[in-house]
Order: C-alpha cells, then structure tokens, then sequence
C-alpha cells in the first residue's frame, strides 16, 4: 500500500494560486505521491497549471474529481446532467496530462444528494467511457446520503454498469455506522472492487456551526490500527490518502501535522497483521 497526501490537506479552492502551493509544499511532506483535488476555477484555464504541476516533485497518481459534478448528475434536469459530463470530460484530460490512474468521484451530491439516484446513474456509462479514452480507473466515493447509505449505492453503481469502481472514505462510512460493514460486503472484496481509500477521523459530527469538520487520525473515534488491519486481510493493494485539512482560514499551513499523519499512516501500514485480532 502507498501512502498519499490529499491536496485540499494544504490548499483551499478559493486561493487562485493554489496550485503553486501544491508545488511549493510537496517537497516538504514524506509520502508516495499526491491526491490532487480538481477545484473549479481550474476549468478557465487548465493548461498552464497542467505545465506547472508536472514538475511538481512528487507524482499525481490519483485525481478527486470536481466536486459540482456530481450536483449536476442529480438534476430532474437533462440539461445539466449534459454539463456534468462535459466537466467529467475536462477532468479527466488534465488528469491523462498528469499521468494520473485513479479518478475518484461524488456520483451524488447535494442538494440533491440520493434522492433520486435513478438520475445520477444515467451519466455513468458514459463516464466510464470516458475514464476507459483517458487511461483511468473511475473509483464511486462512498459519500454521505439522505435517502440510502453509502454502500448500498455503490453497490447499486456496480450493478448498473460492472466497470464502476470505489474509493471508501472513512469519516463518511464511520457517520452511516459502515466501517464493519464494507469488510462483510464480500461484493466488495471479491471483484477487488475498492481502489482507493480516503482516511480522515469522525467524532459522530460532519460539521458545526463554524463549518466542515475534517479530522486528523487521533483526532476522533475510528481505530484505524483496526481498519488497516482489516484492509490488509481482505487483500487491498491501492492506496491510502490522507484528507485531513491542516491550512485555517487565513491560509496558514499546518506542515508539522500533516507530517505527523502521513507517518502515523505509514506505521499502520508497516505493523504486522494479527490475524487473530480479526477472526
């Protein structure tokens, strides 16, 4: 397994130069490569910040596709579900110029969120298509919802079109009570349908009245000795990210506990499985 550093850890979506600092700070972090975070403003002009990322000194294995595009596939709106693809296109020629293998996705998202999965399932042949062009592997992220529960959609991903992937993210699989039910779902595991995996810590809340809550291992309730343990004996070979924010509201960046994060993961990583813990 790799160890990944998610980059909205260190930038925030409104910084028009975000991705200079993706360069300027990439070579202080311990880790195998970054999770790149596709942020809006990018679609107005992505080739020089293509040019610009690919001397970054660590490699973009894995692209978090823009987060809208999602929101649009859940529209009643034939229309808009349009505009998502044309996004999900332009998402994945910057990831190809990266070199990018993974494309994790939010097939649902508010408001709508799953209400009508029916509709966010219509684009996802095409996506597929599309990822298959562009050289990469389309992982569904196992994102909150209001009607069903993660797993259950993804599962109905799979099911709609056998190609579909998963990314799993702790947090959000810890506040549907899923952290042992994704090792039971033996679907998941059998096909090696999990690629990626987003790890961030979960303390029973997604956000509080000042905003988004995204945790730190350590920081809430998930033991993840635990879950690596599980990952391991039910035969995961992709990577494990880190998408714990550690930059505040005026910009500053948190190096030292990122730092602390990536290590913490690759220690779970490097412990020796106790397969008697997991029978």
């Amino acid at each position: 397994m790799q160890v990944l550093c998610s980059t909205g850890a260190f930038t925030r979506s409104s910084d028009p130069h975000c991705h200079e600092v993706i360069l300027k700070y990439s070579q202080e972090f311990v880790a195998d490569g970054l999770e790149i975070i596709f942020y809006p403003r990018w679609y107005q002009e992505p080739e020089p910040i293509v040019r610009a990322l690919r001397s970054c000194k660590l490699p973009f294995p894995v692209m978090h596709v823009e987060k809208s595009i999602g929101e649009c596939f859940g529209s009643s709106d034939a229309s808009e579900r349009e505009q998502g693809i044309l996004r999900f296109e332009q998402n994945c020629i910057f990831a190809q110029q990266l070199g990018t293998e993974i494309a994790v996705l939010h097939l649902w998202g508010m408001p709508s969120s799953d209400f009508h999965l029916e509709y966010n399932l219509q684009p996802l042949a095409r996506c597929l298509d599309l990822a298959e062009q562009y050289g990469l592997t389309l992982a569904i992220e196992t994102i909150p919802c209001n009607r069903a529960d993660p797993l259950s959609n993804v599962k109905q991903a799979f099911e709609h079109d056998h190609r579909a992937r998963v990314a799993l993210d702790t947090e959000f699989l810890a506040w549907h009570d899923q952290l042992e039910a994704v090792f039971a779902a033996a679907w998941l595991w059998q096909a090696k349908l999990v690629r990626h995996v987003h790890l961030k810590d979960h303390h029973g809340l997604l956000a509080s009245s000042e905003g988004r809550y995204y945790l730190h291992p350590g920081e809430g309730h998930i033991d993840f000795h635990r879950f690596v343990r599980q990952l391991k004996a039910a035969g995961f070979e992709g990577a494990l990210s880190l998408e714990a924010r550690a930059v505040d509201s005026e910009g500053e960046i948190n190096v030292a506990r990122i730092q602390t994060s990536l290590q913490f993961i690759r220690d779970l990583i490097a412990e020796r499985q106790d397969n008697q813990s997991e029978q």
